[in-house]
């Protein structure tokens, strides 16, 4: 404990001695970083990827790729590398100053980032070296988890397993804990091990091949004291990090408040708020990672017998400053100009704004049962503007509306939906589950779902993709021309192999990419729509994804808080269990100015009660 305690006094000491180099060194590397670096470095996982017939992956093709395909494989690792490299590049150059400080030598941020530079290519192989066996190590344990998962929880679909939680699943969550701690005491007794071995290529020159080795040979007997330094960091780094995020939302939920009637003073103080978020985010960070690189020198020089000298840094030593007060001074002025102008920005952005369209989730799921015919005719009760619905074939090629792959979720039956015949099927009781008034609900074919909907509302159809489709595609598109609401219909799927037969068989309707996680640029894909989770949509998504003729509909939003937020980002569609409370946030912005409109958006960001927006007779809890 002593030495323990000693340790974080050199390396606040060192902090505190060296920190206007240390702050130089560092924002100097970010915006080396962000400028170039990452840039360069996001192009050439683009250009390898590019090699692929799919420049655009999402959800499950995103692990296909990444672990199947070789071109995925050499782009993780070597994607993982460069990235972890640039990390590792920056705290070498901190190090630097580190050490230096140590031996009671003032190295400022041009000899720091030379120093840094010129070590760059053996930090690179160092990172290559560790992701390697990083990822070695890891597979066992994901090939453990594969197999929980084989034995466990592949007889159903996975909807079942999550919300009826039968005795398999928490067995499956008890091994998934015991293999996650597991994992976890692998990569501390890794990290201990590994800690010394950048400096050791920085300050003896030891080959990156020898590096990894080296420093589990000198670490060995310390690895205790390693991991409490590494833990004391990583609470102390978190702690400062919330301190500075709740210091923020602090100030912002105690005068944002009482600034509700002057939109001229909300929107100086969303600036000045803003400017100061950056800046309390931007310091953390660099006390953060100095933090560290310091920590990591003084475990350096006191447990791995150094061969090293400060002279090695001599070279670098005598450049002069990088960053002189008067330029930081205009560049924070600047900063914090550009700020200010956010705020007016964001009220500008959406004026005009056509209403987003309700789409029901299911239907009105939150009150009847998924998928039916009652939670359809419900929506439309509730003034929905789309039904949004689910797709399969059964084995006698009959299209069913029903989300899972099989019916445990909603009807305690096993049978997959391919596997059974429709009357078998349909003779399943699946509304109870909900609601014993809903007893008689069964899963309904597609054209009974859009006969529900005809002339009270449109439907969206999202085809389901299981691997056991026979003619989806083609059965739907002669239902709903059987149904004469071709132009009342529009089309979606996860499978964008799906969605490209769709609308190569009717190249006018309206097809849609149905988007949970993407790598790339999903505006890519032609696609007439892109469906994709609530905290994807940011403004700079859907500004460029309507640049490309696209329009964004978010799911699953149940509150108003945060269809307001949707809304005032400019989303096109909102899918939500609850069509009902989406109409009345919708009809009670629609009543609000522009002013109002941006008033209440940022009143809900700093906390004002979301009950705010709801019309007391109008929304349900």
């Amino acid at each position: 404990m002593t030495t323990l305690r000693a340790l974080l006094a050199e390396a606040a000491n060192d902090l505190r001695s060296a920190w206007p180099s240390l702050w130089r060194t560092d924002v100097a590397y970010k915006l080396l970083a962000f400028a170039l670096l990452t840039p360069a470095a996001s192009w050439l996982i683009y250009l390898l990827r590019g090699g692929t017939s799919d420049r655009v992956i999402a959800d499950v093709d995103i692990a296909y790729f990444f672990i199947t395909t070789p071109a995925g494989i050499v782009t993780l690792l070597l994607g993982a590398s460069v990235f972890a490299s640039i990390t590792a590049v920056e705290n070498s150059c901190l190090m630097a100053v580190g050490f230096a400080r140590a031996h009671g030598i003032t190295l400022e941020a041009p000899g720091a980032l030379r120093f840094g530079g010129r070590h760059a290519l053996d930090v690179l192989r160092v990172a290559i070296q560790m992701v390697l066996r990083l990822v070695g190590g890891v597979i066992p344990f994901a090939l453990a988890a594969g197999a929980v998962y084989f034995l466990l929880l592949r007889d159903h679909d996975i909807n079942y397993y999550l919300s009826q939680r039968p005795p398999e699943f928490k067995t499956a969550l008890a091994i998934a804990a015991l293999l996650g701690a597991g994992l976890a005491a692998l990569l501390l007794r890794t990290a201990a091990r590994w800690a010394l071995a950048l400096p050791l290529v920085l300050f003896e020159n030891v080959s990156p091949r020898r590096a990894l080795g080296e420093s589990a040979r000198r670490a060995k007997g310390s690895y205790l004291l390693i991991l409490a330094v590494l833990v004391s960091w990583a609470a102390g780094a978190i702690a400062l990090f919330a301190a500075a995020v709740w210091l923020v939302d602090f100030i912002g939920r105690a005068v944002a408040p009482s600034l509700a009637g002057s939109l001229p003073a909300l929107l100086l103080f969303l600036g000045v708020l803003t400017a100061l978020g950056a800046a309390l985010l931007l310091l953390v960070g660099i006390v953060n990672v100095s933090a560290a690189a310091l920590l990591i020198v003084r475990l350096y020089l006191r447990i791995a017998s150094p061969q090293a000298r400060a002279d090695v840094l001599a070279p670098y030593a005598a450049s002069r400053r990088l960053l002189s007060n008067r330029t930081l001074a205009i560049g924070g002025a600047v900063a914090a100009v550009a700020a200010v102008g956010i705020a007016p920005a964001a009220f500008l952005v959406n004026r005009g704004q056509l209403p987003a369209l309700i789409i029901a989730h299911r239907g009105a799921s939150a009150e009847a049962p998924e998928n039916t015919l009652a939670a359809f005719r419900l929506a439309a009760d509730q003034r929905t503007d789309f039904v949004e619905l689910d797709v399969q074939e059964s084995s006698d090629g009959q299209v069913l509306v029903l989300h899972d792959s099989d019916l445990m979720k909603v009807g305690g039956n096993a049978t997959k939906v391919w596997e059974g015949d429709a009357a078998r099927l349909r003779s399943v009781d699946i509304g109870s589950f909900k609601a014993p008034q809903f007893s008689a609900e069964r899963i309904p074919t597609l054209a009974e779902a859009l006969e529900a909907c005809k002339g009270r509302c449109k439907v969206v159809v999202e085809l389901k993709s299981y691997g056991h489709n026979q003619r989806l595609e083609e059965r739907v598109v002669e239902i709903v021309e059987t149904a004469g609401m071709q132009d009342d219909c529009v089309f979606m799927s996860l499978d964008h192999a799906m969605v490209e037969r769709l609308k190569t068989l009717r190249p006018n309707w309206r097809v849609g990419i149905l988007v949970a996680k993407a790598v790339g640029d999903l505006t890519d894909l032609k696609a007439d729509f892109l469906a994709v989770e609530a905290r994807s949509a940011t403004r700079r998504f859907i500004r460029r994804a309507h640049g490309a003729g696209q329009e964004v509909f978010i799911w699953t939003v149940n509150d108003p808080a945060w269809i307001f937020v949707g809304l005032s980002r400019g989303v096109d569609g909102l899918i939500t269990d609850k069509p009902d409370l989406a109409r009345a946030v919708i009809d009670a912005r629609a009543q609000m100015t522009d002013t109002e409109r941006f008033l209440v958006a940022q009143l809900i960001r700093y906390g004002a009660s979301p009950k705010a927006l709801e019309p007391e007779d109008a929304v349900r809890p």
